[in-house]
């Protein structure tokens, strides 16, 4: 087969209707792909394809319930290698490992098979006569009662997510106590050891996403990798890494000589990277039914889109990554990811500034007036002016607000309104958060200065934006606290607030500052959805159940309009909570029905005391926006935005345009380079500033920590 001797990873297909064919994909040249066909005495109905790694398939002839056979097979020269047979006491297995391609000669192949049904793992070594058997529920059970825990029962998998590397096998399985790391050591004496306890899951994880946990061993250090992922979009990716014997997890802020490759089904491995500039710190991930796949920057935390393989059959039943070369650690010898443009960003200025909560000038500063004037005359960078008055009460009476239109002191001219103008707020490392005006592209930094009582704030996700105000929640517990990046303000949540657990369907009324402010947050367990309403400042909780079936959330902020919370479901229904005194109710409204049947991503959005629904088609086909009419409940199509300009993303709202050129666009959370991507109503197409061309989607990334945000440099 022609894919022989190639030394990178390909994306292999399996078809629905024809089961024994295989397509392999390239992922440098989406035209480009080979196909070959599983033998055909192999289709077999107990015959079991159990894993594929490092080149090789290993099949399972199951001979009966406690009898199988196993054999090794390489699609690309059909060479088969059989191994012993194997008497067990276990129905089937589950996850299976070879720690190396069976030819090579660094180390000895070994294979592991996990019991599906109970804590059993048997090992064979290539050459071995029999198979062993490495440990028994028993084992288990005595080196869990050493620390006061139990296997989970009625778990259908009782090892998750294993790995192997120089010796040592490692999974994690649920106890009665959380989350163990199983650890084996396997050379020079079988040992089995119970780890510290794993992190439990996110509070970002709020049941609507599925997850994809992998566990990946290169160089001495385990990676564990989660993906968050539903109706084909990966909403959140977190990368962490762990000594294979301390088990202290570590957040992964960039790892440039290394590539990784994860998908739905089957293991997951790693690769060096030849140029770490321009493929390092990637992660490539293939989801179930998708002609494509999605490639995850560790360093910027952006996500980006491959071209779709233009030779595949329409009826894909899964896929999963192949590496054709002989050894899974052996350098990459091209070029991974051609199609992938890296964005190299320079900051232009880093703005690091205290709030003086009293109003008082910080560090005993006593300035007369007319030298505070003065000094004020000479700051000629609109963003340094614009902070020094917004640093405190004194400043702001001795430095007169920007005229704008007329403004000739200011060398950055350029910058007009941009203290009205919405930006976009990401983070790409603890603490500091970036800035990008949607039209000049300037980007400067704004380290966040926490209160010691805050710590936890070392690793938090943007959830939304209201007036000026960031929420930001802690992945551990679930802490959350109010930002202010403008005016430096720390706002907590006042004590007795219910921790927020789903960020992607999480809304406000008002400010956090604000009496009125009423938060709803929607989170599922199985088929039951329960909204959660909360009086912010009075720390009333009130909530309600509902089943979901017909009405699958997923990835939508609400939008609050006449005073309730709208719901727009993945396929375009409209759902309202209204509260009418003590009592809250969740209502799906028969009409108005949806408007387009087909679509990427879906937003509600509040203009000019009008609700719009903006739903966007997959891959850059187009964007159609339409008003509710209150009146008839029937959705409207809007040709034209005239003055206004809405932003979409975690945080969706409208705003007047007061930069020529701005007007009648919607902006997303991509960029293009370093352009902020926008789709024009006039001339129906995606944009950037920088230039007039049509933006490629295939060049686009999009930026999962961050949201719009409309600044206010003072609190009124």
């Amino acid at each position: 087969m022609e894919l022989e001797g190639e030394t990178k990873p390909w994306l292999m297909y399996f078809s629905a209707k024809a089961p024994k064919n295989l397509t392999f994909c390239s992922i440098t040249d989406p035209t480009k792909s080979y196909s070959t066909t599983i033998p055909d005495d192999w289709s077999k109905p107990y015959l079991r394809l159990c894993t594929v790694q490092h080149g090789w398939f290993l099949w399972e002839d199951k001979i009966s319930n406690y009898d199988s056979k196993f054999f090794l097979w390489n699609p690309l020269n059909l060479e088969k290698i059989m191994l012993p047979p194997l008497k067990h006491c276990c129905n089937s297995f589950g996850n299976c490992i070879l720690s190396s391609p069976p030819t090579t000669c660094d180390e000895i192949c070994s294979i592991f098979l996990f019991s599906s049904h109970s804590p059993s793992i048997f090992y064979y070594q290539l050459g071995d006569k029999q198979w062993t058997k490495l440990c028994s529920y028993d084992d288990i059970v005595k080196a869990l009662a050493m620390k006061g825990a139990a296997p989970r029962r009625g778990r259908l998998t009782l090892f998750e997510e294993p790995v192997y590397f120089r010796g040592c096998l490692s999974a994690r399985m649920w106890t009665t106590i959380g989350i163990i790391v199983v650890a084996i050591e396997v050379k020079p004496n079988v040992k089995l050891r119970l780890g510290p306890l794993w992190d439990r899951q996110p509070p970002i994880i709020s049941g609507f996403e599925q997850i994809i946990c992998k566990l990946i061993g290169f160089d001495n250090v385990i990676f564990r990798i989660k993906v968050l992922h539903a109706h084909d979009r990966v909403v959140a990716v977190f990368v962490h890494k762990s000594d294979c014997y301390q088990g202290v997890w570590e957040k992964v802020e960039n790892i440039k000589d290394k590539v990784f490759f994860i998908s739905c089904y089957d293991s997951a491995f790693a690769c060096q990277a030849i140029n770490p500039e321009t493929e390092g710190s990637r992660i490539y991930i293939a989801l179930k039914n998708c002609n494509f796949f999605y490639i995850y920057n560790i360093e910027d935390k952006s996500l980006a889109t491959s071209q779709h393989f233009s030779n595949l059959s329409k009826t894909l039943a899964y896929s999963m990554w192949f590496m054709p070369e002989t050894r899974m650690t052996g350098p990459l010898k091209e070029e991974i990811g051609k199609a992938h443009q890296v964005r190299q960003r320079e900051s232009i200025s880093e703005v690091v500034h205290s709030k003086d909560t009293e109003d008082k000038a910080p560090n005993g500063l006593s300035l007369p007036r007319d030298v505070i004037e003065v000094i004020a005359k000479r700051i000629n960078n609109v963003l340094d002016y614009l902070h020094f008055r917004a640093s405190n009460k004194l400043l702001r009476q001795a430095a007169p607000p920007i005229q704008w239109r007329s403004s000739s002191s200011m060398s950055m001219s350029r910058f007009d309104d941009l203290s009205m103008c919405p930006i976009f707020a990401f983070s790409e490392k603890d603490k500091i958060i970036n800035f990008v005006h949607p039209k000049h592209g300037l980007e400067y930094k704004n380290i966040i200065k926490f209160p010691q009582n805050l710590y936890q704030f070392m690793n938090y996700e943007i959830c939304c934006s209201k007036d000026g105000w960031l929420l930001l929640v802690a992945f551990q517990r679930g802490y959350q606290v109010f930002f202010n990046p403008f005016t430096k303000e720390v706002l907590p949540l006042p004590s007795g607030n219910k921790r927020i657990s789903n960020i992607r369907c999480f809304g406000m009324s008002h400010s956090p500052t604000s009496y009125e402010c009423v938060t709803v947050e929607l989170i599922k367990i199985k088929n039951i959805t329960t909204a959660h309403v909360h009086q912010l400042r009075e720390g009333r909780h009130r909530l309600i159940n509902f089943e979901d079936k017909k009405f699958p959330l997923f990835n939508i902020n609400p939008a609050f309009h006449n005073g309730l919370f709208y719901f727009l479901s993945v396929t375009g229904k409209l759902a309202i909570i209204e509260e009418k005194g003590e009592e809250i109710s969740w209502k799906i409204l028969e009409k108005p029905q949806a408007p387009c049947s087909s679509h990427f991503n879906n937003f509600l959005v509040e203009c000019d005391g009008n609700l719009l629904t903006v739903f966007e088609s997959p891959f850059a086909k187009g964007v159609q926006v339409f008003k509710l009419n209150d009146d008839t409940m029937t959705w409207m199509k809007v040709t034209s935005l005239k003055n206004h300009m809405l932003f979409v993303g975690k945080t969706s709202f409208s705003a007047v345009a007061n930069i020529p050129g701005m007007e009648n666009k919607i902006y997303f959370n991509r960029f293009y380079g370093d352009s902020v991507v926008f789709y024009s109503l006039e001339t129906n197409n995606y944009h950037t500033f920088k230039n007039d061309e049509v933006v490629n989607f295939h060049h686009v990334r999009e930026q999962l920590n961050g949201t719009w945000i409309q600044p206010k440099w003072h609190q009124v």
